[in-house]
């Protein structure tokens, strides 16, 4: 298996900075993303690591070799394209195939390569047909089938779900996740869409405007934002103005919320002072119970939404609108009171200026 490791690349289209210094590091196995909106660098880095693009500064290793300057297919890379790149003249088979009929292989092994993939991605007896005779996600099937068949040690995905239905997604998602697990190879995932990124990751970077922002688990990135930004584009946040009143014991801070009209017990990355932005998910809002001693608040119901799988509800709490998600089975009416609990260890304190 192939660790990656980008060390202070950067790589410049005439005025623009596309990747601005950014450092890296991927472990043999892992399920990596990339995730920002887009324009922020994020194909451009999975591109660097695929040898499409040579950056003007920093270096790209597989384990410990230097590949930055190593064409692509000398680097024992494949990887999956947002429109799949499908040979419309040929057929499954034939597409599959093509990347070891280049690489000089025997009819033989061909064959045999081609049958095991097309086991694995679930596509025998489809191997005469055309793309055109393919659904969207058999096609996205037949990309995969085509880039693991040549036994790559790392895998690039550039956004290979975007041209699908959102139940096809789904699905796919799974599906992919389960094949990469199965196999153990080294994934980079490029997206903007969140839910993907959130599912599929052992880990995840969110990039913006050329450079990483903050790397870690899903979770991690989700409760414990380092940066507003990172707060801000995964998931939906409340956000409030706040001032540090003092610490409220280790690793927390007691912040008055002037629009609540409340003082917030809330985690803290290091000692805030002054000003300070107070990030609060929706699931973290919870209804209060017998047992909560702390961050009760009063609330009046706006409006509820039924979405299925929860209840989308939007609180008046002094001046502030907050949106909270409560299971499907709550009953509220609008302009009911009730108070609600945020957890300490769901709140996070930032620097306003993060």
């Amino acid at each position: 298996m192939t660790r990656i490791r980008l060390v202070n690349v950067t790589k410049v289209f005439g005025t623009t900075v596309a990747v601005d210094h950014v450092n890296l590091e991927i472990e043999s196995g892992e399920f990596f993303t990339i995730i920002g909106p887009s324009g922020c660098g994020k194909s451009t880095t999975l591109r660097i690591i695929a040898g499409f693009e040579v950056p003007e500064e920093g270096q790209v290793f597989f384990n410990d070799k230097d590949v930055t300057f190593v064409k692509p297919y000398e680097r024992g890379t494949a990887m999956v394209f947002q429109n799949y790149a499908l040979w419309p003249h040929m057929t499954v088979y034939e597409n599959i195939a093509y990347g070891l009929r280049l690489r000089g292989l025997p009819e033989e092994e061909i064959k045999k390569r081609v049958k095991e993939v097309l086991e694995l991605v679930d596509l025998v007896g489809h191997e005469n047909r055309y793309p055109i005779q393919l659904s969207g996600g058999q096609q996205q099937r037949v990309a995969l089938a085509r880039a693991l068949v040549v036994e790559p040690s790392v895998l690039l995905l550039d956004e290979p779900l975007s041209n699908l239905d959102a139940k096809l997604r789904l699905e796919m998602r799974e599906e992919l996740k389960n094949l990469q697990r199965r196999l153990g190879i080294t994934t980079v995932y490029v997206t903007h869409d969140q839910i993907e990124a959130l599912s599929m990751s052992d880990r995840i970077a969110v990039m913006n405007r050329g450079r990483i922002l903050q790397v870690g688990k899903p979770d991690e990135l989700y409760f414990r934002p380092r940066n507003l930004f990172v707060a801000d584009f995964l998931g939906r946040s409340n956000i409030l103005d706040g001032t540090v009143v003092g610490p409220a014991g280790e690793g927390q801070l007691l912040v008055h919320v002037p629009s609540i009209g409340a003082d917030l017990v809330m985690h803290a990355y290091e000692n805030l002072r002054g000003k300070v932005k107070v990030i609060i998910r929706p699931e973290s809002i919870v209804r209060a119970r017998p047992e909560h001693n702390i961050n009760l608040i009063d609330a009046r119901v706006i409006n509820t939404m039924f979405l299925g799988d929860k209840l989308e509800v939007r609180l008046r709490v002094g001046e502030a609108s907050l949106i909270a998600y409560f299971p499907n089975n709550e009953r509220l009416g609008v302009d009911e009171t009730i108070r609600i609990h945020i957890p300490p260890d769901r709140v996070v304190a930032l620097e306003a200026s993060g």
